[in-house]
């Protein structure tokens, strides 16, 4: 199919050409209307390979950017502003707010009508893939008067660009494990804007955790009522897998369908992120109550995180939906293995969280963003580590879905941890402390990102089909909602 597609595309004119190779520089002239259906349904006939979709859904195609550098934040902004100047009478962009740094957060809405989809990129800054599916949607439904039909779009591309700028080193980047942990950043969950919508606490009543990104937020939340709200994740490894607010008939059968489509079939082993949550379909989850998800640290002056965008917008009734993708495919397969295996896991996992806890501790006192986050990740991998060995001890054999899918929740969290306490050192005063663990971490990195790459033989995934399976998934929960 990849050769057919490829021989589609010297059918059309060079522009049409750069933004399925994934070039979105320069002008790319997307106007209303003018989009040739033959081209639509000659590059990605949604229709022929995805079944149980409405037929409406099928007929609508995909122009599926490909190329493997995703959009910086500015390029997307960019484009938005302009697609808003070639369409001034169906497109507007406006701003919501800024960020803790000053950074605008701004919107692209196309169409007028009361009942709206909203679309998040960014939700946390070290999952790019969304936006380049934010610039594709855009595009999409301005050219596509059929998806308008009832609807309108909003187009959020960064909910935290502080934090993307974080990240830029390594997203304008061929992928790697080490480069892209080594200048990797995601920030502490009480300073995540999608995770920070208040919480009743204590005997306070409520808390709040006043992050302007996550307020501007619910501002939009609330001003829209959205009857559907996309939030785009992406991992690092493992099947494709969906979160819902809640049951929509129908929905689970046409993601897993969206993602097997794009040949990336979801699993029946929950990802670590999902693990005992209510199960929709094979790879579909429901988010579970906020009672149930938080922390309730009562010996803690504030909490962990808060709620989530899927908790807040259920006030308006919106179905949140979360297409997470991974940039990675393993060619490793696991096999149903005794409960020992789980176990060393545990084991190697917290020693790993250990280790990079201990040099930080050797630095001396560090603040700031990367040292907070290093060491909410390292307690991150305590806590699962427990979980496995509990489990472990438990006596039962452990599925090689299931097995995949701790090797790879140990790689994201060691190198996440590791990468992010390099880069607290790089920034801490300098000291013979800080020097001399520097120079261990970075060693310890290289070794953990070359271990990951051997062991789980790792390559990466074409950025097109992410962006497939994220924006097929937009278009059917808004479908469905209709």
């Amino acid at each position: 199919m990849e050769a057919c597609i490829h021989c589609a595309w010297k059918r059309f004119p060079r522009p049409l050409e750069r933004i399925l190779h994934g070039d979105f520089s320069g002008s790319i002239e997307f106007r209303s209307g003018t989009l040739p259906d033959r081209f639509l349904k000659g590059v990605f006939v949604v229709g022929e390979v995805l079944s149980g979709l409405d037929r409406r859904l099928a007929d609508w195609g995909a122009l599926v950017p490909g190329g493997e550098l995703v959009p910086s934040v500015q390029d997307v902004q960019a484009r938005l502003r302009d697609l808003a100047r070639r369409e001034p009478g169906l497109c507007r962009i406006r701003e919501i707010g800024r960020s803790r740094q000053g950074r605008a957060l701004e919107v692209l809405s196309v169409g007028s009508s009361r009942r709206s989809v909203l679309v998040v990129g960014g939700p946390h800054p070290n999952e790019p893939v969304g936006y380049a599916t934010v610039q594709f949607l855009a595009e999409l439904v301005t050219s596509r008067p059929e998806l308008r039909d009832g609807l309108s779009w909003h187009f959020l591309p960064c909910v935290d660009p502080d934090a993307a700028a974080l990240n830029e080193e390594w997203t304008s980047a061929a992928l790697d494990l080490f480069t892209q942990h080594r200048y990797f950043y995601r920030p502490a969950l009480a300073e995540q804007p999608e995770w920070t919508f208040p919480i009743p606490w204590k005997d306070s009543g409520e808390y709040r955790f006043s992050l302007p990104e996550n307020e501007a937020l619910a501002d939009l939340v609330d001003e829209l009522e959205p009857v559907v709200a996309v939030s785009l994740h992406n991992a690092e490894f493992g099947a494709p897998f969906f979160i819902a607010s809640r049951e929509v008939p129908g929905l689970a059968g046409q993601l897993a369908a969206v993602a097997a489509a794009r040949g990336l079939p979801v699993s029946e082993a929950p990802s670590g992120d999902v693990v005992g949550w209510p199960v929709l379909g094979p790879g579909v989850y429901r988010m579970p109550p906020v009672e149930d998800l938080v922390i309730r640290d009562h010996e803690a002056d504030v909490p962990a995180f808060g709620a989530h965008l899927a908790h807040y917008a259920a006030r308006h009734g919106t179905l949140t939906l979360l297409p997470e993708v991974p940039r990675w495919h393993s060619a490793v397969a696991f096999e149903t293995s005794p409960p020992v295996a789980l176990a060393v896991l545990a084991e190697s996992l917290a020693a790993e969280a250990a280790e990079v806890r201990g040099l930080l501790e050797e630095a001396g006192r560090l603040e700031g963003a990367f040292a907070r986050a290093a060491a909410d990740t390292a307690a991150i991998g305590d806590t699962v580590a427990r979980t496995w060995q509990e489990r472990a001890d438990g006596g039962e054999p452990v599925p090689g879905g299931d097995l995949a899918e701790a090797h790879y929740t140990r790689v994201m969290l060691t190198l996440r941890s590791a990468g992010m306490a390099v880069r607290a050192l790089a920034e801490a005063p300098p000291s013979r402390g800080t020097v001399l663990a520097g120079a261990r971490l970075e060693r310890l990195l290289v070794e953990r990102a070359r271990r990951c790459e051997r062991e789980l033989r790792v390559s990466p995934i074409r950025l097109n089909r992410l962006v497939a399976v994220q924006a097929f998934a937009a278009l059917a929960a808004a479908e469905l909602t209709r």
